[in-house]
């Protein structure tokens, strides 16, 4: 990469790529032959047999987390597994463009930078603002990193919060990010619903509530405990219509990796997105940033990308959009997984090819909205940052920042139609008012077409 993009750039892709080792070394999701009393009363009764400690039940995924040795677990029966509660992790770059919000550049919207959401014209976001469409009575649930909670762009839309990895729901100071103003679970929050308030960024869906549940530490790991307990707090929450994951891990099949394992997790992660299906929430998840084609290469599986009730989303972005405002904001993301059986979606993810096709271009200076950068960062997607240490925001690109595209969107369709809409009306909803991109009909890239209002 050229050194100096690494002097200016942050790259938050946002893939969670498998790592082997468990959450602790002594800690086991035991996953149940069903989500049942009998069969969580019995888990428990082995658990106790063999000397385990249990944790923590999550009774809806059929699932208790206990301590033990290898040799203790292995002695489990009448179970379905017992697999290592194993992590995923973030890609957390070291260098970063980001903005305080002091004395910002006067625009044409009174959110003050709302000129730099080039996102929220690809998916025909103000005009459906403009005919009074704007996500009130929709609830949105936000898993990921920390939150500010506090943040004056999202202060007003939050409605609850929730930790589940021990550290509190604040983001903060850590190895990658130790001025703590990245804040990964921040950008896809303002990117959804960040407030119509005369300050800062908004949201695709400005009136929609938010709640925000931290499911991975500020160093970007997040264990699968964590996650299915998110989703299960999520569900359980109450009046949620949509959930959005800008996470998920690849874990291989095959090379070395247990058969038997991925089978296994892919069962209780199925089993948690389900249970919120049931509830009538829509999932939308991030497809991933390996740049695979998910139809031929079947060499990983994507949590939770590859479950069935979730809705999975492409990255698209344009190419010197700050150069030229006219420019194509649809092109294929270079880095967005894609393919015909594992897309549903394209949304606004930003893209840096601009790097590669026009050097020159991409690191001279564009101004946009009274602000001046280097070209190619206008191509990113700009949102929300920590409030840590002053009022933050950043660019970042990814399928991360391409599915809160989709969850606003998503947003506005169940606000529009006045809430407590069952999942599969809504990305119906979706469908119907997506612009059919690249081949017509569903296609590897978009999907079912990329997001819109239908405004």
């Amino acid at each position: 990469m050229n050194n100096q993009l690494r002097n200016f750039i942050l790259i938050s892709i946002a893939s969670l790529c498998f790592i082997a080792n468990s959450a602790s070394a002594e800690s086991y999701l035991v996953i149940g032959n069903g989500a049942n009393k009998s069969t969580m009363k019995n888990m428990t009764k082995q658990a106790n047999k063999i000397g385990a400690r249990v944790t923590n039940v999550i009774a809806e995924a059929g699932v208790i987390v206990i301590e033990a040795s290898p040799k203790q677990a292995a002695k489990m029966t009448g179970v379905m597994a017992v697999v290592p509660n194993i992590k995923v992790q973030m890609t957390t770059p070291s260098e970063r463009i980001s903005v305080q919000a002091a004395n910002p550049p006067n625009t044409s919207d009174d959110d003050s930078f709302f000129d730099r959401q080039w996102g929220h014209d690809a998916v025909n976001a103000p005009e459906a603002w403009e005919a009074g469409v704007r996500g009130k009575g929709a609830r949105v649930a936000v898993l990921d990193g920390g939150f500010s909670v506090n943040h004056p762009d999202i202060a007003d839309n939050v409605v609850g919060a929730a930790d589940m990895t021990g550290e509190g729901i604040e983001y903060g100071p850590n190895e990658d990010d130790p001025d703590g103003i990245f804040s990964h679970g921040m950008h896809v929050a303002g990117t959804i619903a960040a407030a119509d308030n005369a300050f800062g960024t908004i949201g695709v869906a400005p009136e929609a509530e938010l709640v925000l549940v931290k499911v991975l530490g500020n160093n970007g790991t997040g264990s699968f405990e964590d996650i299915l307990e998110g989703i299960i707090f999520a569900a359980d929450f109450g009046e949620v219509d949509v959930i959005n994951m800008s996470l998920g891990a690849d874990i291989p099949q095959g090379l070395g990796v247990d058969a038997s394992l991925v089978a296994s997790l892919r069962v209780v992660m199925n089993r948690a997105v389900a249970y919120a299906y049931k509830k009538g929430i829509t999932v939308i998840v991030a497809a991933g940033n390996d740049g695979r084609d998910l139809n031929a290469d079947k060499s990983m599986v994507v949590f939770p990308a590859d479950m069935p009730h979730a809705i999975s989303i492409s990255a698209t972005g344009p190419e010197g959009w700050g150069y030229d405002p006219t420019t194509d904001l649809d092109t294929q993301a270079i880095y967005t997984n894609y393919g015909r059986s594992g897309i549903d979606f394209s949304a606004p993810g930003g893209d840096y090819e601009l790097i590669e096709t026009n050097p020159e271009l991409a690191f001279s200076g564009c101004a946009v909205g009274g602000a001046v950068r280097v070209c190619y960062v206008w191509d990113f997607v700009f949102s929300v940052g920590s409030d840590y240490n002053g009022i933050w925001y950043y660019w970042s690109i990814g399928t991360s920042m391409a599915a809160p595209h989709a969850a606003g969107v998503a947003a506005l369709i169940v606000g529009e139609n006045g809430g407590q809409m069952h999942p599969a009306k809504v990305k119906a909803e979706m469908q119907r008012r997506a612009d059919d991109l690249g081949q017509p009909g569903k296609d590897a890239v978009h999907g079912n077409g990329r997001v819109s209002t239908g405004y």
